[in-house]
């Protein structure tokens, strides 16, 4: 995805895929941007890559036999985006670094008009910052 087509749209809403196993606090693991005319999805791979794709959320689901849950939400006030909410963005910066050559995605820095949100992949889980 050409994350330059990006630049000036509007976030108008933030949803999280969230995480959740018997009594623990959910673990946000994916997010998706609701921006003018397009919804991307960030999130990790299961081969622990960053990625960034067009995309609409999917649906909660219960892993009966884990005793787990993902629940698809509006997200909640701890996830950095959500304090965007109304914003352009202004540009996305794309940190390359992983696999064999150093050009593997492993995150970006999503630059809104009040501030920034740092997005990549650690260990296998999405971290969040802003």
């Amino acid at each position: 995805m050409d994350l330059a087509t990006l630049t000036d749209k509007r976030l108008f809403g933030v949803v999280a895929a969230q995480f959740g196993h018997g009594a623990g606090a959910p673990e946000v693991i994916e997010v998706w941007l609701r921006l003018e005319a397009v919804v991307i999805g960030i999130g990790v791979a299961s081969d622990w890559s960053f990625q960034i794709e067009p995309g609409e959320p999917g649906q909660s689901y219960v892993m009966e036999e884990w005793g787990s849950r993902v629940d698809v939400v509006s997200a909640p006030d701890s996830v950095p985006f959500v304090r965007h909410i109304g914003e352009r963005l202004v540009r996305v910066v794309e940190r390359f670094g992983g696999g064999v050559d150093g050009t593997e995605l492993m995150g970006a820095e999503f630059v809104f008009e009040s501030g920034s949100v740092a997005a990549d992949s650690w260990g296998g889980d999405l971290r969040l910052a802003g």
